[in-house]
């Protein structure tokens, strides 16, 4: 008699246009795929239709499927899914009425929406008693003091079978939370494999040490004053950086959700190179990627994708998982702290172009590290779940 194949959910932030999510989708699904064969894998997300176009065989589950028995293994599939920030921008507060407004003009439509919300809320106790849970290449945190969700998340990942997480402060949180299966792993973009490689950029001089080409990549960062701080001074780097000489851009992995600097961009006149899924692949937005020879990146995964191309990068400490991948890079990254001092950016940009070999060379250490790391989360997946897929 055959066996009835498993349904496998992986649950994130995909579809929402965000290039960092949207590869660690692709990341979950490849991973999830070679762990369990042929098993039916859908995800639990947003239902955008370019996901189909990123994972053409892919299924998108409803998301009120977590509530019933219909899913029988739920995988948190990479990224910061559990945290909880403060807010300082004003135009969030105008953003949250605005939605007030838009659903009380529709009262079906907002009926609907508080289900939703309430389920969310109580989505740890919501979910189907038979259901199975795990947590690939996840990061947790930061939390505000007093977060009322930290004993529900505790519940949740202590009822785990498996957990890997992708930096050790995780790590030491699920650890004293007591969770089991617990494995430090690394971030599922470094699954090796995973991107074609691009044709080696012809204006980068490796042994020369010469940085032509900067690619900056942006965020906007409404949670703290200080992280939000960095645009002035970063102006000041980009102007100082073409008077000598250098090819500077402007580059957006969520445009959708960096409004304020597109705004500022454009006041500025300057030019926004932005992931587009329904126009661009994954692989064509790499290869613009790759004809940089540094970068200097507000975003986590603008600096783990750096570090995939092989290419020095600069961190902006708008939070502090972009000071965790800089000393995960060693010589291979720079990190640029609050007050942002212009001076400070343009020196480190000055030492990795001149310890430039060292530093392609450090990447080059850390991504097959990551690598090596990332396939034992398959062996992990199946070590846990292999009886129950055969």
């Amino acid at each position: 008699m055959n066996r009835k194949p498993k349904k496998i959910a992986i649950k994130g932030y995909y579809g929402e246009k965000n290039f960092g999510d949207d590869a660690l989708m692709l990341a979950a699904y490849e991973i999830t795929k070679k762990a369990f064969g042929s098993e039916s894998i859908g995800f639990l997300c947003r239902g955008s239709s370019y996901i189909q176009k990123i994972i053409p065989d892919a299924k998108i589950f409803s998301q009120s499927i977590i509530f019933n028995d219909m899913i029988d293994i739920i995988i948190y599939g990479g990224g910061t899914q559990f945290f909880s920030f403060s807010r300082t921008s004003p135009n969030v507060t105008r953003s949250f009425l605005r939605r007030i407004v838009h659903n009380l003009r529709k009262p079906k439509h907002l009926c609907t929406k508080m289900v939703l919300i309430i389920k969310k809320i109580n989505q740890f106790s919501f979910r189907a008693t038979n259901q199975r849970v795990a947590a690939i290449g996840i990061g947790l945190g930061p939390f505000l003091e007093n977060c009322s969700t930290i004993p529900d998340l505790k519940k949740l990942f202590t009822s785990m079978d498996y957990i890997a997480v992708r930096e050790a402060q995780s790590f030491d949180l699920c650890n004293n939370w007591g969770c089991k299966n617990l494995s430090l792993n690394a971030d599922l973009c470094y699954f090796p494999g995973l991107w074609k490689a691009s044709e080696p950029n012809p204006h980068t001089d490796i042994e020369a040490h010469h940085i032509k080409r900067i690619g900056v990549i942006t965020r906007d960062w409404p949670h703290t004053y200080e992280g939000d701080s960095y645009a002035e001074p970063l102006f000041e780097v980009v102007d100082k950086l073409r008077l000598a000489g250098k090819n500077i851009d402007f580059i957006s992995f969520a445009k959708q959700s960096d409004s304020e600097w597109s705004k500022r961009l454009e006041t500025k006149h300057e030019t926004l190179i932005a992931w587009n899924p329904e126009n661009d692949s994954i692989s064509s937005f790499l290869n613009i990627l790759s004809g940089y020879d540094a970068f200097i990146s507000a975003r986590y995964h603008g600096a783990v994708f750096a570090s995939i191309l092989g290419k020095p990068v600069v961190c902006i400490e708008v939070e502090q998982k972009l000071r965790l991948v800089s000393e995960l890079f060693s010589n291979g990254a720079r990190l640029w702290t609050y007050p942002f001092s212009a001076s400070e950016c343009l020196k480190h940009i000055s030492d990795l172009e001149s310890t430039y070999s060292q530093s392609v060379e450090s990447l080059a250490h850390v991504v097959n590290e990551q690598g090596i790391l990332t396939e034992k989360i398959v062996h992990g997946l199946r070590q846990i779940y292999m009886p129950i897929s055969k």
